[in-house]
């Protein structure tokens, strides 16, 4: 079987990429690609008789310059002459069309919203067949009279299609958005759903793989046939809805929550509390890297969850996603339920002015920018690890510019230094990467392990089986690894806890070992709590490879800061980047770690700026007030000769002056909560 499901998916693969090439993957229109300002206000039934002149003013008055608006299917916002189409009971006239034309007048563009995951009671009455089914074989509950219908049945295959003609044909719309796409596997209550036995997708899933629809989720060859048939089916559904738009007007663009056939990928910030700091930079960076020609549009969703949709999050924490989302090169995305003038809890919304404002008046200086990045972090796409987000943490709190870095896709040589953290063996390919890169003068800081013998700029003769986790287990800091980091931290440290596995290694002659690995240690009672040995192991290798340098951290010193926090793991990273490394920097901040940096110039060589986002105020799960943080020291080292240096958040010139070594510097008196400091050539 496993053979017959190889050649399956190989089969597939093919099939995807013919169906990407009839679709032919039309380039979106330039505006979609550049960071714009959009409001969602996911209208009830019952807004349909709102004030509509009110409701366009006050996205008018936000500076929203595109508008996601509630066009058809699960209601019906215009009226809709087919009959599986349920209109709207509170709408009188054409109500999507009287709200497109006022947003036009305006020079707001409307993008579509449809949702085909459902249908009214009264129609799936009528053809059964394209309902989604448990088990059982019955038709999947019905939520508030909607009931679901599959993505392989004929509602969703073709009926959907249809509604979009009627829409394309009638409309002058900008753009199309779709809502719960897929297989959803719980309902807004978090209820759980069972895999959709309908007769659509067992004829598909035979077709596909010549094996029988799986009835629950597993890890087998079936489980994994099943998962690959979700994603294949639904990114063939996003080519085809693309060829359809584009052939009615390719001045249009596609939106959801996938990346087949779509030209602005939609997500969501929907949670009460931040699951951590740095949420939607990772997420933006991400996205961007993931598809560097489309655009994210990273909804920060007002309400905390399904239950409770008409109150709102922390006002601080909206205002955040948004600024993380901006900074890093993203759409602004904001995300309500009902109009916007008309919300009944209305904290929050006047951040939302304020950074869409913000925005619009400096407008120009957020369109075709691109980070100033000194280190490339390596990620894998498919995952992200406590190694990549501790590590991630420590380059933002000591205010290091940084990209996030596919070691696959990504062009190396444009980073002086690169961090890798080897979550998994390298491969072969990754090696010699990496090999070149370092033989071109490239920095190359590793973290983890295990490290291969392949990547022969290491100087890595042989692995040792690993040093597994043990309790009262230590790294040692000795007197001359300071002098080889010099950091002030170290200067308090002679030791750091190691709650993890070691990957010992014999190294060629010239690599030095830094820091030393402390054995199990006793740890009680009080009166046992000492070590004994210092084991020869080090825990650090550093090695001038030609006129790169290499540093190797044998095990997983950023999961380390990532869960405990303590500032002697951040201070090795450091020291191995600019003393061992010697990696250099053309941005120094002096300002506390609560500050996220971000540094970012434009494409046509005529600017650059350095963002600061204020993250004081931030308390467990409590976003307050940010404090503000006095006299913020900025050196920068221009590539052309500075004419002006300007606030833009203030609205005034920052007086700077030049300094030794072709840099200049400034001082911000006052951060508030954000600010950006245009440096114009």
């Amino acid at each position: 079987m496993k053979l017959s499901l190889l050649c399956h998916r190989v089969a597939g693969c093919l099939v995807l990429g013919a169906v990407a090439l009839l679709a032919g993957e039309p380039a979106a229109p330039h505006w979609a690609l550049q960071p714009r300002r959009m409001i969602q206000t996911n209208l009830r039934e019952i807004d349909a008789r709102m004030d509509l002149d009110a409701y366009v003013a006050a996205l008018e008055e936000a500076k929203a310059n595109v508008v996601l608006f509630n066009m058809g299917g699960i209601v019906a916002n215009y009226p809709s002459d087919l009959p599986y189409h349920y209109r709207n009971p509170f709408m009188e006239g054409d109500y999507a069309g009287e709200v497109l034309e006022r947003l036009h007048a305006r020079g707001i563009r409307m993008l579509a919203r449809f949702d085909f995951s459902k249908v009214n009671e009264s129609i799936a009455a009528r053809d059964p067949g394209w309902l989604s089914r448990d088990r059982q074989g019955r038709p999947f509950p019905a939520y508030n009279g909607q009931v679901p219908v599959c993505l392989n049945g004929w509602y969703q295959q073709e009926g959907m299609l249809q509604i979009l003609r009627e829409v394309l044909d009638r409309y002058p719309i900008d753009g199309v958005f779709f809502n719960m796409i897929g297989y959803p596997r719980s309902d807004y209550s978090g209820r759980p759903l069972d895999l959709c036995q309908c007769d659509g997708c067992k004829t598909r899933f035979r077709a596909m793989f010549d094996l029988e629809l799986p009835r629950q989720d597993s890890d087998d060859d079936i489980g994994r046939a099943y998962r690959q048939f979700q994603q294949r089916t639904v990114s063939e559904q996003f080519l085809r809805v693309q060829q359809l738009v584009r052939s009615r007007n390719p001045a249009l663009f596609v939106c959801t929550y996938t990346s087949a056939g779509v030209d602005v990928i939609r997500s969501e910030s929907n949670t009460p509390f931040h699951r951590w700091a740095y949420e939607d930079s990772e997420k933006a960076r991400l996205a961007l890297l993931d598809h560097p020609d489309r655009q994210l549009a990273n909804a920060a969703v007002h309400f905390p969850h399904y239950a409770h949709r008409l109150t709102s999050v922390s006002p601080n924490l909206t205002r955040r996603r948004l600024l993380q989302c901006m900074l890093n090169g993203a759409w602004l995305d904001f995300y309500c339920i009902g109009p916007f003038h008309a919300q009944e809890d209305r904290l929050g919304l006047d951040q939302v002015r304020d950074v869409f404002r913000f925005h619009a008046e400096n407008e120009r200086w957020f369109l075709d920018t691109a980070e100033q990045a000194g280190v490339g972090l390596i990620v894998d796409l498919a995952r992200q690890t406590d190694e990549q987000r501790g590590l991630l943490r420590i380059l933002t709190e000591s205010h290091r510019i940084f990209d996030l870095v596919s070691l696959a896709r990504s062009d190396l040589s444009r980073y002086p230094a690169l961090i890798l953290p080897i979550v998994a063996p390298l491969s072969e390919s990754a090696a010699a990467a990496l090999d070149r890169y370092v033989a071109q003068g490239g920095r190359l800081l590793l973290t983890g392990g295990p490290a291969s013998p392949d990547l022969r700029c290491a100087g890595i003769r042989s692995l040792s089986p690993p040093i597994r986790q043990a309790q009262g287990t230590y790294v040692r800091i000795r007197p001359e690894d300071r002098l080889r980091l010099r950091s002030p931290v170290l200067d308090r440290l002679d030791l750091v806890m190691l709650e993890g596995d070691l990957w010992p290694a014999k190294t060629d002659p010239d690599v030095a070992g830094l820091l030393r690995f402390i054995p199990p240690a006793m740890f009680g009672p009080p009166e046992k709590c000492y070590y004994t040995n210092v084991s020869d192991v080090p825990c650090l290798h550093f090695r001038q490879s030609g006129v790169g340098r290499v540093a190797w951290f044998p095990w997983r010193i950023g999961a380390h800061y990532q869960k405990h926090g303590h500032a002697g793991y951040a201070a090795l990273l450091a020291g191995a980047l600019d003393q061992l490394l010697a990696a250099p920097r053309r941005l120094i901040v002096q300002t506390p770690a609560l500050v996220e940096v971000n540094h970012r110039a434009g494409r046509t060589g005529q600017f650059e700026w350095v963002s600061l986002l204020n993250h004081t105020g931030e308390m467990d799960s409590v976003l307050l007030d940010p404090v503000p943080i006095r006299d913020v020291r900025i050196r920068l080292q221009p590539r052309s000769p500075i004419q002006s240096v300007r606030l833009l958040k203030a609205g005034r010139d920052l007086p700077w002056k030049p300094v030794e070594g072709g840099w200049i510097e400034c001082v911000l008196p006052d951060l508030p909560a954000y600010e950006i400091i245009l440096f114009q050539y």
